[in-house]
């Protein structure tokens, strides 16, 4: 256990020092290159790895671009302007958000519609809807739908995921505008996208919303259906946070309709996740629906423990954020002090020595490992090989019995055709003569030799046919089985031409065999390859039925 956790430690240091060699890299390039774009873009990149960590951090390396905004290109520095907007939106200052991203659009806007700008309308949509100015969110909303109508997203799924998100955000105007039928319009047109784009995570959304437009609405029982179709589509996700929420609005739909059982099972589920999912705002939610349900069955004492513990949490939550803002603040002030001090440990020559000597012993442990690894490899090279060779001299040992069993059946095979057809030919002379003695005799004494003659033909073909079928099956024991499983409507002829054919029977061959002229047979054949449905008149019949 304890080499455990010494794994997980260092893998830990590993993903960190791999982090700081990027933004190390990247800064050296910064230092290397004199072009300005180059210089921006640099600085872009690391902005872009840094939003994960530090949005502090990633906005200063955004505002560092600023003093090239002359220099650099329109399209890069709308990205910047654009960049540096989204950050401001995450850190909550829609203003300033929507002052960048209102300056990348008018660079965007210079140059025919490309997929970079797709997000700079939807930050200024996201950022009226923030201030409730829902008709100039509608209104950036649409002009985003006329750009993605122009194709300017290649790819037809990313297209699809896109537009299912737009049109679920304009529902959601439209319902809080209380336009509810006209979001129910859009919520149907988002679902078709997400279902497209296999986007069940907005799907579920999507039918989410339409179910509370149907609890507002009283339509209990398509309200029900929809939230457990959300539902659903949550556990198949395994989305904690989306399972909260459903379970949430099927509680507050059995409230609705005085089930009060029913209602307190779904929000003691929804509680559950909304735990797991570390939701306190949800939480604070499903504390005061309890409330209600308990209330609702008399129950007044869990009433009121519900809602105090509603309470207690959103004042709490209050709290909370200002002591966010504050962390904030202290967090971004033990940044700069560190990259201060990281700043002179750089100029100092014990830094340098230090960085040596790690070098060094980094070095021999590698070599360490390279050689343990090459010689475990040298071992493991050397018993792949002995048993390899073991392995090859039985199975070099099993092909020669198998190919001298094979040869002699294909002899036996051959000896037995011949033997077929010699008896065939002597079975057809004895016809043939019979024939000619029949012209000289009486019409009742030609009766009898043409019963004869029939009886000889048709115990011949019998015969004949048996043997060869036995003698064939020996051979390729599972050729006809093969046949019949890919091809089930050969006829029995059919089938014996593709015997002959496995065999590589000349059409003389076959003629003698089956008594059939030349042109018969190719009419045969032509029949044949149409049922194996070969329509490549390149391809081989034969060569095709090797392979089967």
């Amino acid at each position: 256990m304890k080499l455990f956790y010494t794994y997980i430690v260092f893998f830990i240091f590993i993903c960190e020092a791999l982090f700081s060699q990027n933004i190390d890299r990247l800064k050296l390039q910064y230092q290397k290159t004199s072009d300005p774009d180059k210089k921006a873009h640099l600085l872009l990149k690391t902005g872009h790895i840094l939003e994960k960590q530090n949005l502090d951090s990633a906005l200063f390396y955004y505002k560092k671009v600023l003093p090239f905004e002359k220099k650099i290109t329109d399209t890069l520095l709308a990205k910047v302007y654009s960049s540096i907007g989204n950050v401001n939106l995450l850190k909550g200052n829609i203003d300033v958000c929507l002052e960048y991203q209102l300056k990348a659009l008018k660079l965007f806007e210079r140059y025919p519609p490309q997929q970079d700008i797709v997000g700079v309308y939807n930050s200024i949509a996201l950022v009226y809807f923030y201030q409730t100015d829902f008709d100039k969110a509608l209104v950036k909303y649409n002009q985003l739908r006329a750009l993605l109508n122009k194709n300017i997203v290649k790819n037809p799924k990313k297209a699809h995921y896109i537009q299912g998100k737009l049109l679920n955000n304009i529902g959601i105007i439209y319902d809080n505008k209380h336009q509810e039928d006209l979001a129910l319009e859009y919520f149907g047109q988002a679902s078709t996208h997400s279902k497209k784009a296999k986007d069940n995570e907005n799907l579920s959304s999507v039918y989410s919303n339409m179910g509370i437009i149907y609890l507002k609405s009283k339509r209990y029982d398509l309200a029900e259906a929809i939230f457990i179709e959300a539902l659903n589509l949550r556990k198949k996700e395994n989305d904690i946070f989306g399972l909260c929420k459903s379970n949430y609005h099927l509680g507050r739909l059995y409230k609705a309709k005085n089930q009060f059982d029913k209602a307190q099972e779904y929000l003691l589920i929804g509680l559950k996740y909304a735990k797991q999912a570390n939701s306190s705002s949800t939480r604070a939610s499903i504390m005061e629906e309890l409330s209600l349900v308990m209330a609702g069955k008399g129950n007044y004492r869990n009433a009121y423990d519900y809602h105090v513990a509603y309470k207690t949490l959103s004042d709490s939550l209050f709290n909370k954020e200002n002591q966010q803002k504050i962390t904030q603040a202290e967090m971004q002030y033990k940044f700069d002090k560190e990259n201060q001090a990281a700043k002179i440990a750089l100029d100092q020559k014990e830094l340098v020595y230090t960085i040596i000597a790690i070098v060094l012993i980094l070095v021999i442990i590698i070599v360490v490992i390279m050689y343990r690894l090459q010689e475990t490899k040298a071992k493991i090279q050397q018993l792949a090989k002995e048993s390899a060779q073991l392995s090859n001299k039985e199975l070099s040992s099993r092909e020669d019995i198998l190919k001298r069993e094979l040869e002699f059946k294909n002899k036996e095979l051959t000896t037995n055709i011949m033997y077929l057809l010699k008896k065939n030919e002597f079975n057809t002379e004895i016809s043939n003569r019979l024939m000619e003695l029949k012209k000289q005799m009486k019409k009742t004494d030609q009766d009898v030799i043409q019963k004869i003659i029939l009886d000889i033909k048709s115990a011949q073909d019998d015969d004949i046919w048996k043997e060869f079928e036995v003698r064939f099956s020996q051979v390729y024991n599972d050729f006809y089985e093969r046949l019949n499983i890919k091809y089930p409507d050969l006829t029995l002829n059919e089938k014996r031409i593709c015997a002959f054919l496995r065999l590589n029977m000349t059409t003389k061959e076959i003629c003698a065999l089956t008594r059939q002229s030349y042109n018969s047979l190719n009419v045969a054949r032509a029949r044949l390859r149409k049922k194996l449905n070969i329509q490549n008149e390149e391809i081989n019949l034969v060569t095709f039925l090797e392979n089967i």
